[in-house]
């Protein structure tokens, strides 16, 4: 134990004695600037971390920030404990490991989804996608009575097996009132399993080539969704084909090749490469879909697909060309292009 303290007391933070969660959480703060995290993002950070490790909620390390450590009463192995743990995520997170992967977990639209090192860390940005399918399909869900206020107060959980394999095809029309939804490269599955838990569906199938990824999607779909959820692995739709699906999400590879060493590093050294790469011109995976998926869609099914903030024009025009129809592109909050949507001919 005296080594390690003795190595952080080197970095600048406090000794023991003179410690307090405000007192590591200005000197952790400096450290993280000075390793390249943005100011703001650094102060919440260190602090989520001695939250993680104290076991406190915002309210709780709030009341106790200005505490001395060793104070009377608490017994100063059990400290030294939760700050080493601390000292060991905080020196994770300076070698510019996200945040995310320290803590093994992500929001997203309302959810915590369980992340590592095999799946992107799911952004809000991609909320954008999320909220426009559920504009689109409004009535659908209020039939259903699947608001998201209403799914959260009344959760219900089971055991239903979730596979990796889909044996069944059930034929369902586009504009029926029980989706068959379809999440292709769902990485975490946060796209799919947060339509999923506003609509009416039928199947879920979550699709990766990545076996990680898809073990990742499985622990997701569990914890949020019980059973009727497939999971496959299929290099994008080549294990897919004959099923029939009235609505496909995808959140695609579409960076430029070789742009990804300049992304900010915790991108480019710790988020998977085959999630980012999206070919020479990062558009690869756009025209592999828009082909592709003729052979999975039912008569006036919906695509929504995620896409860089300069790829609006060129991702439109690819699935017009394929024959889509009513392609449009819609921004994040931004204003940045961010969502393509259009609808297979019926």
């Amino acid at each position: 134990m005296e080594d390690w303290m003795a190595s952080r007391e080197a970095l600048g933070f406090p000794k023991l004695r003179d410690a307090s969660l405000q007192k590591i959480e200005i000197r952790g703060k400096q450290l993280l600037v000075e390793a390249g995290v943005e100011e703001e993002e650094a102060a919440l950070e260190v602090r989520l971390l001695l939250q993680e490790s104290f076991s406190l909620n915002t309210a709780g390390y709030l009341l106790r920030k200005q505490e001395p450590l060793c104070k009377a009463g608490i017994e100063q192995t059990e400290i030294l404990q939760k700050l080493h743990s601390f000292y060991e995520n905080f020196e994770k997170r300076r070698r510019r490991i996200p945040l995310a992967q320290i803590l093994g977990r992500q929001s997203f639209y309302g959810l915590d989804f369980y992340v590592n090192e095999n799946v992107l860390i799911p952004r809000a940005d991609t909320e954008c996608l999320v909220d426009l399918v559920l504009e689109d399909y409004a009535d659908l869900s209020k039939q259903a009575g699947k608001t998201y206020a209403e799914k959260r107060n009344s959760e219900k959980k089971n055991s239903e097996h979730v596979s990796y394999k889909h044996e069944d095809n059930v034929e369902n029309g586009a504009n029926s009132s029980s989706l068959n939804i379809l999440d292709l490269c769902t990485g975490s599955g946060c796209i799919g399993i947060s339509v999923a838990k506003h609509l009416p569906y039928q199947e879920l199938l979550l699709v990766d080539l990545s076996e990680k990824a898809l073990a990742v999607a499985k622990k997701n779909a569990e914890k949020h969704l019980g059973g009727n959820v497939r999971l496959l692995q299929s290099d994008l739709l080549t294990e897919v084909q004959g099923k029939r699906f009235s609505l496909l999400l995808s959140n695609p590879p579409y960076i430029v090749s070789k742009v990804i060493p300049d992304l900010e590093r915790e991108v480019s050294e710790y988020e998977p490469k085959m999630a980012l790469d999206g070919g020479e011109d990062g558009l690869l995976f756009y025209r592999r879909i828009a082909k592709e998926a003729k052979a999975v869609l039912l008569p006036g099914a919906r695509l929504y697909l995620e896409i860089g903030y300069d790829q609006g024009e060129s991702v439109k025009d690819i699935f017009q060309k394929e024959g889509y129809e009513e392609v449009e592109v819609f921004p994040d909050l931004a204003g940045n292009s961010r969502v393509v949507r259009g609808i297979f001919p019926s």
